[in-house]
C-alpha cells in the first residue's frame, strides 16, 4: 500500500517505520528539513526504550520530502502533525484525498477533524488515536517509548470495508490496532486524560510516572478529569463509561520514564498542543455554561510557561 504520513515527529516516525518494515512504500513529509534531511540519507532510526546508544538505532528506509504537492497518488494518508499545523497540513495533501484515499487523522486534539473537514470532504475523514509512544531524538531517530493499542473508525461509527481493511494492514505492520463505533468519544477520553498528563508535566517539568507518586498531583489531576467529563457530557460526547481515573493511572505507569509531548515541546522551545487540549475544553465549557476553573488556569500557566521559557526573564 502506498502511505503518506504528513508529520514527521515522534509518533510520524514510529508509525512510518513500522509500516515501512510491514513492505508499504511510505513516504513521510515535514516542514523541518533537518528532519527530512535525515530521513533521505539514513531513514528512520528507532532506538529501544531502555537502550541509551543512539548507533544502536535500527534504521529503516523511508521517502522523505518537504512538499506534499509533489505527490501523484497514494492510497491512505495519515495526518500526524501537532494540531496547530492542522490546516496547512491538510491543504498540502489534499489533492489526494478521495473515495479511493481517506484521510485518517491520528492527533491529540480536539477540533482537528473540524479543521481538516474545511478542506477536504467530511466523507473521506477516519477518525484515530494511539496509545503508542515515543521521543524524539536528533535528526530522524526516535526512542520507542512503548506500545499501546491504537482506534480507528468512521465519523458516523460504522465499521466500514475501508476501516478494516486499514486495521488489518496496521496489525500485520505489528500496530496494535482496533476498529471502534466509538473513535469521537475514545478521543474525548484521551484528551481529558492527557489534558491533565501534559501540563501538570511540563509545569513541573517531571517524567509522567511522576505524577502519581504524590498525591498533591493525583489530586489536581482528579479535578481537571472531572471538569472534562462535565464538559464532554454537556456536549453530548458518549464516553462509553469509561474510567478515566483507571485510563489516566495506566498511561502514567505505561510511560514511566517518558517525558511528555508538551513537556519536549516546551524543553525544545516550540510551540505546545494546548489550545487543542485543555484550550479546547475551556472553550466547549464557556459555550456550554460550564465551569472549568482547573482548566482555564493550567491553559493559563501553559500559556506563560510558552512566552517565559525555563530560565530567568532579563528585566
Amino acid at each position: 500500500m502506498k502511505i503518506v504520513i504528513v508529520g514527521g515527529g515522534a509518533i510520524g516516525r514510529l508509525f512510518g517505520s513500522f509500516l515501512a518494515k510491514g513492505n508499504n512504500e511510505v513516504t513521510l513529509v515535514d516542514i523541518d528539513r533537518e528532519i527530512v534531511g535525515a530521513m533521505q540519507d539514513h531513514g528512520i532510526g528507532v532506538l529501544a526504550c531502555d537502550e541509551e546508544d543512539p548507533e544502536a538505532a535500527t534504521m529503516v528506509p523511508v521517502k522523505a520530502i518537504s512538499d506534499g504537492s509533489s505527490i501523484k497518488e497514494c492510497d491512505l494518508v495519515l495526518l500526524m502533525v501537532k494540531s496547530y499545523s492542522t490546516r496547512v497540513a491538510v491543504e498540502s495533501i489534499a489533492h489526494l484525498v478521495s473515495d479511493n484515499c481517506p484521510l485518517l487523522a491520528i492527533q491529540t486534539g480536539l477540533g482537528n477533524i473540524e479543521a481538516a473537514g474545511r478542506i477536504v470532504p467530511t466523507d473521506h475523514i477516519l477518525a484515530g488515536m494511539t496509545f503508542m509512544s515515543g521521543t524524539s531524538l536528533g535528526g530522524a531517530t526516535v526512542r520507542y517509548g512503548g506500545s499501546g493499542t491504537t482506534y480507528i473508525g468512521e465519523l458516523d461509527g460504522r465499521l466500514s470495508p475501508r476501516v478494516e481493511a486499514i486495521k488489518k494492514i496496521f496489525n500485520d505492520c505489528g500496530i496494535d490496532t482496533r476498529m471502534s463505533r466509538r473513535v469521537i468519544g475514545r478521543l474525548w477520553c484521551k484528551v481529558i486524560v492527557y489534558a491533565a498528563i501534559n501540563p501538570l508535566s511540563s509545569l513541573l517539568k517531571v517524567p509522567n510516572g511522576c505524577l502519581i507518586d504524590r498525591m498533591e498531583s493525583i489530586t489536581l489531576m482528579k479535578r481537571l478529569l472531572d471538569e472534562g467529563r462535565r464538559v464532554a457530557e454537556a456536549c453530548n460526547i458518549d464516553l462509553a463509561g469509561s474510567d478515566l481515573y483507571e485510563q489516566l493511572f495506566e498511561a502514567c505507569r505505561r510511560s514511566t520514564n517518558n517525558l511528555s509531548s508538551m513537556l519536549q515541546d516546551i524543553l525544545n522551545e516550540r510551540s505546545t498542543e494546548i489550545d487543542a487540549q485543555n484550550g479546547a475544553i475551556c472553550r466547549y465549557a464557556e459555550e456550554h455554561g460550564i465551569a472549568a476553573p482547573t482548566h482555564q488556569t493550567i491553559f493559563e500557566l501553559i500559556k506563560l510557561l510558552e512566552k517565559w521559557r525555563p530560565g530567568l526573564e532579563q528585566l
